[in-house]
């Protein structure tokens, strides 16, 4: 049996689409109700949250899983990246007050020190070190927005669809970080020793959405 783990929340949908036009059985994906296993004709999916999803790949308990780039990067897990599938684009900005914006333009030098909210505190650790800032990371889950309004950071790194929550709430694009989307990610393990049940699910996403990462 394979097994596959899911994210739940944003690209869930997006994801059990993939699967269905790639040919895998899908149909009690679409109300899973409260289920967090769910079986169907050899395949076990497991339903997770996208922070989690990762771990459960790298542990060995899934053999592949669709998972966004950003969770990828922040987990550190270890990971056989194979497929971006260019579902679920978005990307990871640093957004602001306008005031600050100045700064980042014109004035990098003076960025020697920040303080950064974010759900990310390994991917902001890692940005602005590579940039010789150092900052003072505020770990949140949620409302990211709220934090520099209220004065309790400068700024935040965060994922940025339209820019329509940053633009109700006076912030404003400071930086691009990098491009997130959709992808799909095996275990060591199951990419060595079980690559002849990886592969079909492989070829046929690749088929529909392009290229091969790895």
């Amino acid at each position: 049996m394979l097994t596959i783990a899911l994210p739940t929340g944003r690209v869930m949908k997006e994801a059990i689409e993939l699967l269905r036009e790639a040919g895998l059985p899908s149909k009690k994906l679409s109300n899973p109700g409260r289920e967090l296993v769910i079986e169907e004709d050899r395949i076990r999916y497991i339903l997770a949250k996208p922070m989690d999803v990762p771990l459960y790949v790298d542990r060995g308990v899934a053999d592949l899983a669709l998972v966004g780039s950003d969770v990828m990067w922040e987990s550190g897990a270890r990971l056989v990246e194979l497929l971006d599938t260019g579902m679920g684009r978005c990307s990871l900005q640093v957004a602001g007050p306008p005031e600050l914006g100045e700064r980042f333009r014109c004035h990098r030098s003076e960025l020697m020190w920040l303080r950064v909210a974010s759900k990310y505190p390994k991917i902001a650790d890692d940005h602005f070190s590579r940039r010789g800032v150092q900052v003072e990371i505020v770990h949140l889950n949620g409302s990211i927005e709220l934090a520099p309004m209220l004065g309790m950071t400068d700024c935040i790194l965060d994922i940025v669809q339209t820019g329509t929550t940053l633009k109700a709430n006076g912030l404003v694009t400071l930086e691009k970080v990098a491009p997130v989307s959709l992808r799909l990610v095996a275990s060591r393990k199951s990419a060595s020793l079980g690559w002849n049940g990886i592969k079909p699910v492989l070829e046929n996403m690749k088929g529909l959405v392009g290229e091969v990462v790895a």
